[in-house]
């Protein structure tokens, strides 16, 4: 039997077993409505910013930037009487739910744009990033859809993401509206879920088995091993097909409309579509973990809010004016704050009286803290939302934590440092789960209050 002929036969099967059916299958079956729980379940989102948020100054100088807020009393390390600088107070509204770290090294500290390798990952850059291996612990109503990642204006042909399944970088998409359809379906109705895909008792591949051998044994090793890749994976659709329950909350998904994804001219509306998508996926009950990787480093696409001719790579290196430079950086942290005015707007999806931000931890950093050194040290680290209660954020003001005094090692220039692989250690115990990474994970006192 032919190859070609093989594979007729193999995707008729699977269409049979409901594989290959239209993808508003899993969508239908996830707006089934049910009763919420009224128990909360915490959400997780990485906003991962190009390029750093200008830790340093205009002129060089270090930790004299626009980013790091400024204490009330000298030499602080651990109050709630601090001020916002000028990047940082994009997030102002949010303040009181806010806890600022400083203190962190990622890798090296000196990668510049290799940043992207391990921003979310360990220091060796060995193990799945820390979206996905909450995203294994902390399941919505899709397993297929256990850490959603979207990525405007990211997918450009160099390919820097920043999630890693293992050692395989994921891609983002960047496109909102398959996005969208990918989470809740091509023609989404908000009909009955539909039963599972697989129910009879027999297995996915017993019609085709016989060609399936055949294949195999007429391939190479290598090729043999994609076959069984191949397999594998659709076998684990079927598995989360399967798995998939009826979302514990009512929701109303709306198509974000179409622009151009990596037009300058439609930048913000790109960006917000992003947002809404996701936001919407975590009310739902969908997912409770995404990233949202914001451009790529070394990021190409102009910020017209910023500067009508430069990119905000170029930004970032200073080459424009202080103006310029002020502005990209300030979008960028205007986004997060966006983001979280659309977490605002949503109802939580098992404690609908409580907003979805009452209920989401949002981490906002970088794969570099200044874009002109290109350095890792000193990096940005905001953890902001609700939490459910988990995060500490102070006492009604927010919270500036100085964690130097917990340092693991020490930089030249910025004196003791916490590895950047240990904040995503503490957030993982503070989710119920521990990271796999080697070298030290040893959690961050006080930061959740959960985690000590």
């Amino acid at each position: 039997m032919s190859f070609l002929k093989s594979r007729r036969r193999f995707l008729q099967a699977a269409a049979g077993a409901s594989v290959l059916a239209p993808l508003s299958l899993p969508g239908l079956s996830r707006i089934a409505h049910a009763g919420t729980t009224g128990q909360a379940k915490t959400k997780v989102v990485f906003f991962v910013i190009p390029d750093g948020l200008g830790t340093d100054s205009f002129t060089g100088q270090h930790n004299k930037g626009l980013w790091f807020p400024s204490t009330q009393t000298a030499g602080a390390i651990d109050t709630g009487d601090f001020s916002l600088n000028e990047v940082s107070k994009e997030l102002e509204a949010y303040k009181a739910q806010s806890l600022y770290l400083q203190g962190i090294i990622l890798g090296g500290g000196n990668a510049g744009h290799g940043g992207w390798a391990e921003v979310l990952r360990d220091r060796n850059k060995s193990h799945s990033s820390i979206d996905v291996l909450l995203g294994q612990v902390m399941p919505g109503t899709d397993p297929s859809q256990r850490a959603i990642f979207a990525g405007p204006h990211a997918t450009d042909s160099v390919n820097w993401y920043v999630s890693w399944d293992g050692k395989n970088k994921r891609t983002p998409q960047g496109n909102p509206r398959l996005l969208f359809e990918n989470i809740f379906g091509t023609d989404y109705s908000g009909a009955k879920a539909s039963t599972p895909v697989n129910n009879n008792g027999t297995h996915l591949f017993d019609p085709i088995n016989d060609d399936i051998q055949n294949l195999r044994s007429s391939l190479s090793g290598r090729e043999r091993q994609k076959l069984d890749t191949h397999l594998d994976s659709m076998e684990q659709v079927v598995s989360d097909m399967d798995a998939t329950v009826p979302i514990s909350a009512e929701c109303s998904p709306v198509k974000p409309d179409e622009n151009p994804i990596m037009s300058a001219d439609f930048r913000n509306q790109v960006q917000s579509s992003h947002h809404q998508v996701v936001a919407t996926a975590l009310s739902c009950g969908i997912s409770r973990v995404a990233t949202i990787q914001v451009g790529r480093s070394a990021d190409q696409v102009v910020i017209k809010d910023a500067s009508l001719n430069a990119n905000p790579h170029d930004l970032a290196h200073r080459y424009k004016s202080q103006q310029e430079w002020k502005a990209s950086r300030k979008w960028y942290a205007r986004q997060a704050k966006l983001f979280l005015d659309e977490l605002a707007r949503h109802s939580d999806p098992d404690v609908p009286s409580d907003s979805l931000l009452a209920h989401t931890l949002v981490v906002v950093t970088s794969e570099m803290s200044d874009g002109a050194p290109e350095h890792q040290y000193n990096q940005p680290m905001l953890l902001v939302g609700g939490a459910s209660g988990l995060l500490n954020h102070g006492t009604g003001s927010g919270r500036y934590y100085n964690i130097q005094q917990h340092a693991d090692r020490s930089h030249w220039a910025a004196g003791g440092q916490v590895d950047q692989q240990r904040i995503w250690a503490t957030i993982a115990e503070a989710m119920g789960t521990r990271v796999p990474y080697s070298g030290n994970t040893n959690v961050v006192p006080n930061i959740f209050h959960n985690v000590s």
